[in-house]
Protein backbone atom coordinates (compact mmCIF):
# COMPACT_ATOMS: atom_id res chain seq x y z
CA UNK A 1 0.00 0.00 0.00
CA UNK A 2 1.44 3.56 -0.68
CA UNK A 3 0.66 7.02 0.83
CA UNK A 4 0.76 9.96 -0.96
CA UNK A 5 2.61 12.72 1.06
CA UNK A 6 0.67 15.57 2.61
CA UNK A 7 1.57 18.83 0.42
CA UNK A 8 3.72 21.36 2.38
CA UNK A 9 2.29 25.06 2.30
CA UNK A 10 4.48 27.28 0.65
CA UNK A 11 5.87 28.61 3.66
CA UNK A 12 7.12 25.34 5.09
CA UNK A 13 8.84 24.96 1.81
CA UNK A 14 10.43 28.04 2.13
CA UNK A 15 11.77 27.18 5.85
CA UNK A 16 12.92 23.81 5.12
CA UNK A 17 15.11 25.57 2.35
CA UNK A 18 16.76 28.35 4.48
CA UNK A 19 17.61 25.71 7.51
CA UNK A 20 19.37 23.55 4.75
CA UNK A 21 20.94 26.42 3.50
CA UNK A 22 22.40 27.68 7.03
CA UNK A 23 23.38 24.02 7.72
CA UNK A 24 25.12 23.39 4.17
CA UNK A 25 26.74 27.22 4.94
CA UNK A 26 28.40 25.98 8.20
CA UNK A 27 29.44 22.92 6.73
CA UNK A 28 31.38 24.83 4.19
CA UNK A 29 32.04 27.75 6.50
CA UNK A 30 35.47 28.74 5.94
CA UNK A 31 36.41 29.60 9.07
CA UNK A 32 35.34 26.27 10.22
CA UNK A 33 37.31 24.47 7.13
CA UNK A 34 40.04 26.08 9.12
CA UNK A 35 39.47 25.24 12.74
CA UNK A 36 38.99 21.34 11.28
CA UNK A 37 42.27 21.55 9.74
CA UNK A 38 44.02 23.14 12.77
CA UNK A 39 42.47 20.80 14.95
CA UNK A 40 42.91 17.62 12.60
CA UNK A 41 47.06 18.61 13.19
CA UNK A 42 46.93 19.68 17.13
CA UNK A 43 44.81 16.37 17.86
CA UNK A 44 47.67 14.07 15.98
CA UNK A 45 50.54 15.94 17.47
CA UNK A 46 48.58 16.11 21.16
CA UNK A 47 48.41 12.40 20.94
CA UNK A 48 51.69 12.24 20.34
CA UNK A 49 53.99 14.21 22.62
CA UNK A 50 51.31 13.19 25.36
CA UNK A 51 52.14 9.27 24.96
CA UNK A 52 56.03 10.18 24.90
CA UNK A 53 55.95 12.30 27.86
CA UNK A 54 53.61 9.81 29.48
CA UNK A 55 55.73 6.59 29.25
CA UNK A 56 58.64 8.70 30.31
CA UNK A 57 56.70 10.06 33.26
CA UNK A 58 55.70 6.11 34.12
CA UNK A 59 59.03 4.62 33.78
CA UNK A 60 60.15 7.48 36.55
CA UNK A 61 57.25 6.71 39.06
CA UNK A 62 57.90 2.74 38.72
CA UNK A 63 61.78 3.11 38.89
CA UNK A 64 63.27 6.10 40.84
CA UNK A 65 66.68 6.72 38.75
CA UNK A 66 68.33 9.50 37.40
CA UNK A 67 68.67 8.60 33.99
CA UNK A 68 64.34 8.35 33.91
CA UNK A 69 64.02 11.24 36.28
CA UNK A 70 66.45 12.80 32.74
CA UNK A 71 64.00 11.15 30.13
CA UNK A 72 61.18 12.62 31.87
CA UNK A 73 62.42 15.71 32.35
CA UNK A 74 63.21 15.99 28.64
CA UNK A 75 59.91 14.79 27.66
CA UNK A 76 57.92 16.89 29.76
CA UNK A 77 59.75 20.22 27.86
CA UNK A 78 58.78 18.55 24.91
CA UNK A 79 55.01 18.66 25.62
CA UNK A 80 55.41 21.65 26.82
CA UNK A 81 57.18 23.22 23.75
CA UNK A 82 54.01 21.95 21.21
CA UNK A 83 51.18 22.47 23.96
CA UNK A 84 52.49 25.79 24.68
CA UNK A 85 53.53 27.37 21.06
CA UNK A 86 52.78 30.78 20.67
CA UNK A 87 51.56 29.56 17.13
CA UNK A 88 49.05 26.98 18.28
CA UNK A 89 48.43 30.04 21.08
CA UNK A 90 47.38 32.13 18.71
CA UNK A 91 45.36 30.20 16.02
CA UNK A 92 43.69 28.97 18.65
CA UNK A 93 42.78 32.82 20.30
CA UNK A 94 41.99 33.88 16.44
CA UNK A 95 39.55 30.89 15.84
CA UNK A 96 37.91 31.73 19.03
CA UNK A 97 37.31 34.71 17.97
CA UNK A 98 34.76 33.73 15.52
CA UNK A 99 33.26 31.17 18.27
CA UNK A 100 29.27 32.07 16.64
CA UNK A 101 30.36 30.14 13.53
CA UNK A 102 32.02 27.43 14.84
CA UNK A 103 30.38 24.04 16.15
CA UNK A 104 30.57 23.47 19.89
CA UNK A 105 32.35 20.50 19.38
CA UNK A 106 35.61 22.70 17.60
CA UNK A 107 34.88 25.57 20.40
CA UNK A 108 35.53 22.58 23.61
CA UNK A 109 38.66 21.82 21.77
CA UNK A 110 40.18 25.03 20.93
CA UNK A 111 39.58 25.87 24.65
CA UNK A 112 40.83 22.94 26.20
CA UNK A 113 44.25 24.30 23.70
CA UNK A 114 44.58 27.21 25.43
CA UNK A 115 44.11 25.29 29.18
CA UNK A 116 46.82 23.06 27.85
CA UNK A 117 49.04 26.18 26.61
CA UNK A 118 48.71 27.93 30.06
CA UNK A 119 50.36 25.01 31.89
CA UNK A 120 53.65 25.39 30.18
CA UNK A 121 53.27 29.23 27.60
CA UNK A 122 56.46 29.26 25.38
CA UNK A 123 55.76 32.81 25.66
CA UNK A 124 58.05 32.71 28.43
CA UNK A 125 60.37 29.44 27.31
CA UNK A 126 62.50 30.16 30.29
CA UNK A 127 60.16 29.97 32.91
CA UNK A 128 58.06 27.15 31.34
CA UNK A 129 62.02 25.05 31.75
CA UNK A 130 62.39 26.10 34.68
CA UNK A 131 58.83 24.66 35.86
CA UNK A 132 59.42 21.45 34.26
CA UNK A 133 62.63 21.20 35.75
CA UNK A 134 61.03 21.75 39.35
CA UNK A 135 58.59 19.25 38.76
CA UNK A 136 60.72 17.27 38.01
CA UNK A 137 62.49 17.12 40.63
CA UNK A 138 59.93 17.06 43.07
CA UNK A 139 58.50 14.34 41.85
CA UNK A 140 61.81 12.19 41.90
CA UNK A 141 62.03 13.20 45.84
CA UNK A 142 58.66 12.01 46.91
CA UNK A 143 59.15 9.14 44.55
CA UNK A 144 61.78 8.04 46.14
CA UNK A 145 61.41 9.24 49.63
CA UNK A 146 62.47 6.55 52.51
CA UNK A 147 60.31 7.07 55.87
CA UNK A 148 62.10 5.84 58.88
CA UNK A 149 60.50 5.03 62.40
CA UNK A 150 63.24 5.05 65.00
CA UNK A 151 65.94 5.11 62.34
CA UNK A 152 64.69 1.97 60.26
CA UNK A 153 62.86 2.07 57.01
CA UNK A 154 59.33 1.75 57.00
CA UNK A 155 57.20 1.31 53.96
CA UNK A 156 53.77 3.24 52.94
CA UNK A 157 51.65 -0.11 53.50
CA UNK A 158 53.49 -0.71 56.97
CA UNK A 159 52.53 3.11 58.14
CA UNK A 160 49.28 1.87 57.02
CA UNK A 161 48.79 -1.00 58.75
CA UNK A 162 50.11 0.38 61.48
CA UNK A 163 47.44 2.76 62.15
CA UNK A 164 45.51 0.37 61.28
CA UNK A 165 46.00 -1.75 64.19
CA UNK A 166 47.84 -0.35 66.81
CA UNK A 167 45.99 0.64 70.20
CA UNK A 168 49.30 2.55 71.83
CA UNK A 169 49.12 5.87 71.06
CA UNK A 170 52.88 6.51 71.47
CA UNK A 171 53.37 4.27 69.27
CA UNK A 172 50.85 5.71 66.37
CA UNK A 173 52.11 9.24 67.11
CA UNK A 174 55.35 7.91 66.76
CA UNK A 175 54.18 6.59 63.13
CA UNK A 176 52.14 9.25 62.05
CA UNK A 177 54.71 11.63 62.38
CA UNK A 178 57.09 9.13 60.35
CA UNK A 179 54.60 9.52 57.80
CA UNK A 180 54.90 13.04 57.42
CA UNK A 181 58.78 13.34 57.17
CA UNK A 182 58.82 13.58 53.32
CA UNK A 183 57.24 17.08 54.39
CA UNK A 184 60.07 18.24 55.19
CA UNK A 185 62.07 17.24 52.04
CA UNK A 186 59.57 18.51 49.91
CA UNK A 187 59.20 22.33 51.51
CA UNK A 188 62.08 24.33 49.85
CA UNK A 189 61.11 22.99 45.97
CA UNK A 190 57.76 23.33 46.80
CA UNK A 191 57.53 26.98 47.82
CA UNK A 192 59.55 27.44 44.43
CA UNK A 193 57.24 25.06 42.23
CA UNK A 194 54.65 27.34 43.48
CA UNK A 195 55.82 30.42 42.38
CA UNK A 196 57.06 28.94 38.85
CA UNK A 197 53.41 27.94 38.47
CA UNK A 198 51.79 31.07 39.57
CA UNK A 199 54.08 32.56 36.92
CA UNK A 200 53.02 30.50 33.98
CA UNK A 201 49.46 30.71 34.61
CA UNK A 202 49.78 34.41 34.33
CA UNK A 203 51.03 34.12 31.11
CA UNK A 204 47.88 33.74 29.24
CA UNK A 205 45.86 35.92 31.68
CA UNK A 206 44.49 33.72 34.73
CA UNK A 207 45.43 35.06 38.04
CA UNK A 208 46.82 32.35 39.30
CA UNK A 209 47.76 28.57 39.31
CA UNK A 210 44.87 28.05 41.50
CA UNK A 211 42.58 30.08 38.72
CA UNK A 212 43.49 27.98 35.63
CA UNK A 213 43.02 25.12 37.43
CA UNK A 214 39.50 26.21 38.11
CA UNK A 215 39.39 27.14 34.47
CA UNK A 216 39.12 24.00 33.68
CA UNK A 217 35.84 23.26 35.26
CA UNK A 218 34.56 26.37 33.52
CA UNK A 219 34.83 28.50 36.98
CA UNK A 220 36.39 31.44 37.95
CA UNK A 221 38.25 31.30 41.54
CA UNK A 222 35.51 33.15 43.19
CA UNK A 223 32.85 31.00 41.81
CA UNK A 224 34.77 28.13 42.85
CA UNK A 225 35.30 29.50 46.23
CA UNK A 226 31.41 30.06 46.85
CA UNK A 227 30.31 26.39 45.62
CA UNK A 228 32.87 25.13 48.33
CA UNK A 229 31.51 27.66 51.02
CA UNK A 230 28.45 26.73 49.98
CA UNK A 231 28.78 22.58 50.53
CA UNK A 232 30.55 23.43 53.74
CA UNK A 233 27.35 25.44 55.12
CA UNK A 234 25.51 22.45 53.81
CA UNK A 235 27.19 19.90 55.62
CA UNK A 236 28.04 20.95 58.48
CA UNK A 237 25.10 20.46 60.91
CA UNK A 238 26.11 16.86 59.83
CA UNK A 239 29.64 17.32 59.83
CA UNK A 240 29.42 18.15 63.95
CA UNK A 241 27.49 15.51 65.13
CA UNK A 242 29.37 13.04 62.88
CA UNK A 243 32.41 14.78 64.80
CA UNK A 244 31.15 14.54 67.99
CA UNK A 245 30.13 10.89 68.03
CA UNK A 246 33.96 10.17 66.79
CA UNK A 247 35.91 11.87 68.85
CA UNK A 248 33.52 10.10 71.71
CA UNK A 249 34.27 6.52 70.09
CA UNK A 250 37.90 6.91 70.04
CA UNK A 251 38.16 8.59 73.54
CA UNK A 252 36.67 5.12 74.66
CA UNK A 253 38.68 3.50 72.16
CA UNK A 254 41.96 4.68 73.69
CA UNK A 255 40.63 5.29 77.47
CA UNK A 256 41.76 8.92 77.24
CA UNK A 257 39.13 12.03 77.78
CA UNK A 258 37.05 12.75 74.96
CA UNK A 259 38.87 16.10 73.66
CA UNK A 260 38.04 19.17 71.89
CA UNK A 261 39.44 18.39 68.50
CA UNK A 262 40.57 14.83 67.07
CA UNK A 263 44.29 14.50 67.17
CA UNK A 264 45.35 13.08 64.03
CA UNK A 265 47.51 10.29 64.95
CA UNK A 266 43.85 8.68 66.50
CA UNK A 267 42.40 8.49 63.00
CA UNK A 268 43.51 5.19 61.18
CA UNK A 269 44.29 7.09 57.72
CA UNK A 270 47.21 9.32 57.67
CA UNK A 271 45.41 11.99 55.63
CA UNK A 272 42.20 11.67 57.41
CA UNK A 273 40.64 11.08 54.72
CA UNK A 274 38.68 8.29 56.22
CA UNK A 275 37.92 7.48 59.59
CA UNK A 276 38.00 3.63 59.89
CA UNK A 277 38.28 1.60 62.58
CA UNK A 278 35.27 2.66 64.90
CA UNK A 279 32.36 0.10 64.62
CA UNK A 280 34.09 -3.10 65.64
CA UNK A 281 31.48 -4.84 63.59
CA UNK A 282 32.49 -3.42 60.41
CA UNK A 283 36.40 -4.17 60.42
CA UNK A 284 36.85 -6.32 57.66
CA UNK A 285 40.61 -7.18 58.13
CA UNK A 286 39.89 -10.81 59.70
CA UNK A 287 38.02 -11.70 56.18
CA UNK A 288 40.83 -11.22 53.50
CA UNK A 289 43.26 -13.76 55.29
CA UNK A 290 44.52 -16.48 53.24
CA UNK A 291 43.45 -14.04 50.03
CA UNK A 292 46.21 -12.79 47.83
CA UNK A 293 46.99 -9.58 45.47
CA UNK A 294 46.03 -11.09 42.76
CA UNK A 295 42.62 -11.95 43.78
CA UNK A 296 41.81 -8.18 45.22
CA UNK A 297 42.94 -6.77 41.49
CA UNK A 298 41.12 -9.20 39.47
CA UNK A 299 38.21 -9.08 41.85
CA UNK A 300 38.21 -5.15 41.05
CA UNK A 301 37.88 -6.05 37.15
CA UNK A 302 34.63 -8.20 37.77
CA UNK A 303 32.98 -5.62 39.73
CA UNK A 304 32.87 -4.01 36.03
CA UNK A 305 32.96 -7.01 33.61
CA UNK A 306 29.68 -7.62 36.00
CA UNK A 307 28.11 -4.83 35.06
CA UNK A 308 28.60 -5.96 31.39
CA UNK A 309 31.90 -3.90 30.41
CA UNK A 310 34.75 -5.40 28.27
CA UNK A 311 37.67 -6.77 30.34
CA UNK A 312 40.75 -4.32 30.67
CA UNK A 313 42.89 -5.12 27.60
CA UNK A 314 46.14 -7.46 27.95
CA UNK A 315 48.43 -4.71 27.84
CA UNK A 316 46.97 -3.52 31.42
CA UNK A 317 48.19 -6.77 32.90
CA UNK A 318 51.55 -6.86 31.48
CA UNK A 319 52.35 -3.11 31.75
CA UNK A 320 50.53 -2.05 35.18
CA UNK A 321 52.65 -2.06 38.08
CA UNK A 322 50.33 -3.02 40.87
CA UNK A 323 52.14 -5.13 43.80
CA UNK A 324 54.54 -3.61 46.35
CA UNK A 325 58.67 -3.54 45.92
CA UNK A 326 59.95 -7.21 46.81
CA UNK A 327 61.97 -7.27 49.99
CA UNK A 328 65.91 -6.65 49.22
CA UNK A 329 64.90 -5.23 45.74
CA UNK A 330 66.67 -1.92 45.56
CA UNK A 331 64.14 -0.49 42.79
CA UNK A 332 62.17 2.74 44.14
CA UNK A 333 58.92 3.69 43.31
CA UNK A 334 55.60 6.26 43.92
CA UNK A 335 53.76 4.17 46.62
CA UNK A 336 50.23 6.49 46.04
CA UNK A 337 47.59 4.48 43.87
CA UNK A 338 47.00 6.01 40.57
CA UNK A 339 45.92 4.93 36.73
CA UNK A 340 47.22 6.04 33.78
CA UNK A 341 45.75 6.38 30.23
CA UNK A 342 49.44 6.57 28.26
CA UNK A 343 47.86 6.86 24.46
CA UNK A 344 44.87 8.23 25.11
CA UNK A 345 43.35 5.16 23.84
CA UNK A 346 44.07 1.55 24.42
CA UNK A 347 47.12 1.87 26.84
CA UNK A 348 45.70 2.06 30.05
CA UNK A 349 47.78 0.96 32.95
CA UNK A 350 47.71 1.24 37.10
CA UNK A 351 50.11 2.02 39.56
CA UNK A 352 49.57 0.73 42.52
CA UNK A 353 51.02 -1.43 46.08
CA UNK A 354 48.12 -3.77 46.67
CA UNK A 355 48.13 -6.40 49.79
CA UNK A 356 45.17 -8.63 50.43
CA UNK A 357 43.53 -6.04 53.25
CA UNK A 358 40.45 -3.82 52.37
CA UNK A 359 42.12 -0.21 52.23
CA UNK A 360 43.25 -1.83 49.11
CA UNK A 361 40.48 -3.57 47.95
CA UNK A 362 38.24 -0.79 48.00
CA UNK A 363 41.36 1.49 46.52
CA UNK A 364 41.62 -1.20 43.77
CA UNK A 365 38.12 -0.88 42.54
CA UNK A 366 38.44 3.16 42.88
CA UNK A 367 41.99 3.00 40.63
CA UNK A 368 39.74 0.75 37.79
CA UNK A 369 37.05 3.25 37.80
CA UNK A 370 39.35 6.12 36.62
CA UNK A 371 41.08 3.17 33.64
CA UNK A 372 37.15 2.29 32.52
CA UNK A 373 35.88 5.47 32.43
CA UNK A 374 39.44 6.14 30.20
CA UNK A 375 37.59 3.02 28.19
CA UNK A 376 34.14 4.95 28.22
CA UNK A 377 35.47 8.19 25.92
CA UNK A 378 38.50 6.49 24.54
CA UNK A 379 35.84 6.24 20.83
CA UNK A 380 36.00 8.06 17.57
CA UNK A 381 34.08 10.69 18.06
CA UNK A 382 35.49 11.85 21.16
CA UNK A 383 38.69 14.05 20.00
CA UNK A 384 42.09 13.36 21.72
CA UNK A 385 41.88 17.01 22.89
CA UNK A 386 38.46 16.10 25.22
CA UNK A 387 39.99 12.38 26.49
CA UNK A 388 40.15 13.86 29.59
CA UNK A 389 36.61 13.60 31.72
CA UNK A 390 33.91 15.62 32.14
CA UNK A 391 36.08 17.62 34.76
CA UNK A 392 38.97 17.21 36.68
CA UNK A 393 36.93 16.31 39.67
CA UNK A 394 34.75 14.04 38.02
CA UNK A 395 37.16 11.31 37.41
CA UNK A 396 37.77 10.76 41.09
CA UNK A 397 33.91 11.20 41.47
CA UNK A 398 33.50 7.86 39.55
CA UNK A 399 36.31 6.16 41.21
CA UNK A 400 34.85 7.17 44.75
CA UNK A 401 31.41 5.92 43.69
CA UNK A 402 32.85 2.83 42.38
CA UNK A 403 34.54 2.14 45.53
CA UNK A 404 32.17 3.28 47.44
CA UNK A 405 30.08 0.33 46.16
CA UNK A 406 32.51 -2.36 46.55
CA UNK A 407 32.34 -1.51 50.81
CA UNK A 408 28.18 -2.55 50.35
CA UNK A 409 27.53 -5.52 52.14
CA UNK A 410 25.21 -7.20 49.44
CA UNK A 411 28.64 -7.17 47.15
CA UNK A 412 31.08 -7.83 50.02
CA UNK A 413 28.83 -10.81 50.49
CA UNK A 414 28.35 -12.13 46.33
CA UNK A 415 32.43 -11.97 46.51
CA UNK A 416 32.55 -14.30 49.32
CA UNK A 417 34.70 -11.74 51.92
CA UNK A 418 31.76 -11.72 53.93
CA UNK A 419 29.32 -14.72 54.56
CA UNK A 420 26.03 -13.99 53.57
CA UNK A 421 23.40 -13.02 55.91
CA UNK A 422 20.32 -15.86 56.66
CA UNK A 423 17.47 -13.92 57.87
CA UNK A 424 14.74 -16.07 61.25
CA UNK A 425 13.11 -17.05 58.14
CA UNK A 426 15.60 -18.28 55.92
CA UNK A 427 16.70 -20.37 58.57
CA UNK A 428 13.29 -21.56 59.78
CA UNK A 429 12.70 -22.75 56.01
CA UNK A 430 16.04 -24.71 55.57
CA UNK A 431 15.39 -26.77 58.90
Amino acid sequence: MHFSPRPHTLAQIFLLLAAFSTSAAAATSPIQERADRFLSLANAGYRALTTVNQEAQWRAVTDVTPEHDAASETAGKAAAAFNGNPAIIKEAQDLLIHKSELTELAVRQLNQLLLNAAEGPMTNPDLVRQRVEAETKQASLLNSFEFKLNDKPITANEIDNRLEQSTDLNERRAVWETSKQSGAALKPNLVKLRDLRNGVAKELGHPDYFGLETAAYGMTTDQMLAMQENFKRELRPLYLQLHTWTKYKLAEKYHQPVPKKIPAHWINNRWSQEWTGLVEAAKLDQYFAGRTSEWVIKTAEQFYTGLGFSPLPASFWSKSDLYPVSAGDKRKKNTHASCWHIDLQDDIRSLQSIEPNPQWFFTAHHELGHGYYFKAYSRPEVPFLLRTGAAPGFHEGIGELISLASSQVPYLESRGILPRFQSRCDRVSSR
